[in-house]
């Protein structure tokens, strides 16, 4: 039997389908039938949305993946049975429903059509195999379904009130994959896919609008959205707490140090003068003698006392500007006095000193925490090489106790400075005065 493209749309005689059955279906024994479990595999059926061609012919669209994805076919005839058989039941449900036998026939040109080419396409089916057991040559003695669908289509869709059935149920073929004639021609795919969105435009306009709700109760209950606040990860919060905090010690720790280096010149401003007692003078250098190379070079200053020796380290050749760094030409000159409190007992306190220009960095807030920074490092350097470390130790003093005006830049420079005090042990200072004669020579000093 043949199908042809004529006014009338389906063209066939009544011969075609008395010979064969009630649809011209040939009857063909199931023995020997190849993967028959294919037709009873578990697969959603194709909606059908109240369509009956479409819900008959549910088994062989949900066929077409699966035979796609055959890899192998060691009985094509018995597949081929099984096939048939599937088209028979197609047939006999699309009768049932009513479906005229014109769109019946018509349907499983269609069908034979879309299977055919799937078969075709397999690696079992692709080497010439399938076209022996093709299902539109066994049915419609025809090779040409590729074009000829199309043909039909395009005659169906003139009158697609009258078709419609027919018209969706091959719309469904192209969703699975169906490409015929499309897929030989030149930019194929995309004229396809551009027929695909006509259709489906065609078929929404003919049965009319069909996206209302599934369901009266589909949407879930309206819950208020969360807070903006509480989307945020916790670790994001904590980071941005610490963040906050840290922006405040730093706020706070520049105020402090503000305030603090006013209140720190004002105490150290403040003088109240009383009689010390005398301090002898000496006629021996203690540390003098010794560090006399350092003290030509203009390295060191050393004032030695009875009860005391102060050496004096200018800070702007011990340091770089707000730095706490000891230069490395003053590595040496720091080792040997450090040699030189080795011989002479008694406590040794380090002080640092800055002039009045206030400093506000992260590190040195104040001029305080410079001047007692720069101490503690050159503590550390003497606690290298002096034998008792627990007799040095470090004190910051700021702008403290200046021994030049800070009103010029040369007085600024005098002011900068570390001053190492050797407080001389008792018993070595008296053995030192009786070394220098009689009753010590004294002075009266006020601070």
């Amino acid at each position: 039997m043949s199908i042809s493209i004529t006014d009338n749309v389906f063209a066939f005689s009544a011969s075609d389908h008395t010979e064969h059955g009630a649809f011209g279906t040939p009857d063909i024994p199931m023995s020997g039938a190849g993967p028959q479990n294919m037709a009873r595999t578990s697969l959603p059926d194709v909606v059908s949305g109240g369509n009956p061609l479409v819900a008959s012919a549910n088994v062989l669209l949900n066929l077409v993946p699966q035979i796609r994805a055959m890899a192998s076919n060691a009985d094509p005839e018995g597949f081929q049975r099984l096939l048939l058989a599937n088209i028979r039941e197609f047939e006999r449900s699309a009768g049932v429903a009513g479906v005229p036998i014109e769109t019946v026939i018509g349907a499983r040109y269609c069908l034979c059509t879309v299977v055919d080419e799937a078969a075709a396409q397999t690696p079992w089916g692709g080497s010439g195999v399938w076209p022996k057991f093709s299902l539109l040559v066994a049915l419609h003695n025809e090779t040409w379904g590729g074009e000829k669908f199309f043909q039909l289509l395009a005659k169906l869709v003139q009158t697609p009130h009258q078709h419609i059935d027919l018209i969706e149920l091959m719309y469904f073929c192209l969703m699975l994959g169906f490409e015929g004639r499309y897929r030989v021609i030149e930019n194929g795919r995309s004229q396809l896919e551009t027929l695909k969105a006509r259709l489906l435009a065609l078929i929404e306009s003919t049965r009319g609008d069909r996206s209302g709700a599934l369901s009266l109760r589909w949407k879930g209950e309206e819950r208020k959205a969360a807070p903006p606040w509480t989307m945020v990860p916790l670790w994001v919060a904590t980071a941005l707490a610490l963040l906050l905090a840290f922006a405040l010690f730093l706020w706070f720790s520049y105020r402090l140090a503000a305030q603090s280096d006013t209140l720190f010149a004002s105490i150290n401003g403040i003088r109240f003068p009383k009689a010390i007692a005398a301090v002898a003078s000496m006629d021996k250098p203690r540390l003098r003698q010794f560090l006399e190379p350092e003290i030509r070079e203009g390295l060191v200053e050393v004032i030695d006392q009875a009860d005391r020796s102060t050496i004096i380290l200018r800070g702007d050749g011990l340091f770089d500007p707000g730095s706490n760094v000891v230069k490395p030409r003053y590595v040496r000159v720091i080792q040997r006095i450090a040699t030189a409190l080795n011989e002479v007992p008694g406590k040794v306190v380090v002080n640092g000193y800055t002039d009045n220009s206030p400093i506000r960095t992260a590190r040195y807030p104040s001029n305080w925490h410079l001047s007692q920074d720069r101490a503690r490092s050159v503590s550390d350097m003497l606690l290298s090489t002096v034998q008792d470390s627990q007799r040095v130790h470090a004190e910051g003093r700021g702008e403290a106790d200046p021994v030049a005006p800070n009103t010029t830049s040369e007085g600024k420079a005098r002011n900068r400075r570390v001053e190492i005090v050797l407080l001389v042990a008792p018993q070595v200072r008296d053995k030192e005065l009786q070394l220098n004669g009689d009753a010590p020579r004294t002075e009266s000093v006020n601070k």
